[in-house]
């Protein structure tokens, strides 16, 4: 029996045409076509039956033209994204990655290092079709990076784990970019040779002395803008050794996030800051007796005014950089003539965690 292409509904006092949701392949079996109001019963009530069904019909073959012309429309818009994809250029899909890292809440230090990982690229092998890369693409960027300068005042070029770095985050977007459906096929990059070694770090005694030389800072100094960055050194030096947080916490820390009373530090986005927790991770990290000591003596000694767990005492932050805060420590460290290390991810973290499973193993 022939299906019915359009019914009247007595509910409604409406005839209601349906249609097939592919004019190419037609009514599915037992799938509801796509269903329009054609007219209304009082539209119709002064003709005839065989005027009705002519008035109705025609209605109803120029809604299907409507539809047919619809679906052909987004069939065509179809056809041309995929064209555009095939064009797409690396400049413009990296426009693209950058967005939506941005639209996702990455911080925007995360941000920053992918897309200047892809912009080396440009530079190394110049704007091209995605889809045209490939293995000599990867092996063009791989000499380019293995002899680029580290910066505009030295010669040396990137260290192995730096050029890694790079091409960790170009896998990253051309991993994005086969999500995207922007190419077909995942690449496997071919990288510099790392040699397999221990993280650097300090002895606790090392620590012990940095700490020393703070508080004689401290003591000694006289202008107001020493003392301002003794004192949120000192504090910076507290909370990473006492609780392990990362420089990038410590600096967007608001007094707000401090909970004495619990005894924790509550770690949160801070969107006035535009920064987020590594991996959007918010743990609560306790306060030992150490700290809590500290901490008190600190707090009680703010202006109402401060905002910063690192603030100048008006409600600023001490830097609006968090790598002005390596740069102090890095300083603090030659001073007492020791190595040169990442402060807070190697000397102060990698210490303090070598120094804590060496307690346990002892116990």
């Amino acid at each position: 029996m022939a299906r019915a292409l359009y019914f009247y509904d007595p509910k409604s006092q409406n005839y209601i045409g349906e249609f097939p949701h592919d004019p190419e392949v037609g009514f599915v079996a037992s799938r509801r076509g796509i269903r329009r109001k054609l007219c209304n019963a009082a539209d119709v009530e002064h003709l005839s039956n065989d005027q009705t069904k002519n008035y109705v019909w025609e209605i109803y073959l120029q809604v299907e033209r409507e539809l047919r012309n619809k679906q052909l429309r987004k069939q065509r818009e179809k056809e041309e994204k995929q064209r555009a994809k095939k064009k797409l250029s690396v400049s413009t899909a990296l426009e693209l990655w950058e967005a939506e890292l941005k639209a996702f809440g990455k911080s925007a230090d995360t941000v920053s290092n992918y897309t200047r990982s892809v912009k080396l690229y440009l530079e190394a092998v110049e704007d091209h079709p995605l889809r045209e890369f490939d293995r000599d693409c990867n092996v063009q960027f791989y000499k380019f990076l293995a002899s680029r300068p580290k910066d505009k005042h030295s010669s040396e070029p990137l260290s192995p784990a730096t050029q890694n770095k790079h091409m960790r985050h170009l896998s990253a977007f051309l991993a994005w970019a086969k999500k995207s459906e922007f190419i077909d096929k995942k690449h496997l990059l071919e990288k510099a040779r790392v040699p397999d070694k221990d993280m650097d770090t300090y002895e606790v005694a090392d620590l012990t002395r940095a700490r020393q030389l703070l508080e004689k800072r401290l003591a000694e100094y006289t202008r107001p803008k020493d003392i301002i960055a003794a004192r949120n050194m000192l504090r910076a030096f507290m909370v990473a050794t006492q609780t392990i947080l990362r420089l990038g916490a410590i600096w967007s820390l608001p007094l707000s996030a401090i909970d004495m009373k619990r005894r924790v530090i509550r770690i949160q986005e801070v969107k006035a800051l535009g920064w987020v927790p590594k991996k959007m991770k918010f743990p609560n990290k306790p306060i030992n007796d150490t700290l809590f000591k500290f901490l008190q003596q600190d707090l009680a000694s703010r202006s109402p005014r401060e905002k910063w767990f690192l603030d100048k005492g008006d409600g600023s932050q001490w830097h609006l950089d968090k790598s002005n805060i390596s740069h102090y420590a890095a300083a603090l460290f030659k001073e007492l003539g020791l190595p040169r290390i990442k402060p807070f991810h190697h000397a102060f973290r990698a210490t303090m965690i070598g120094c804590s499973l060496s307690l346990i193993t002892d116990s």
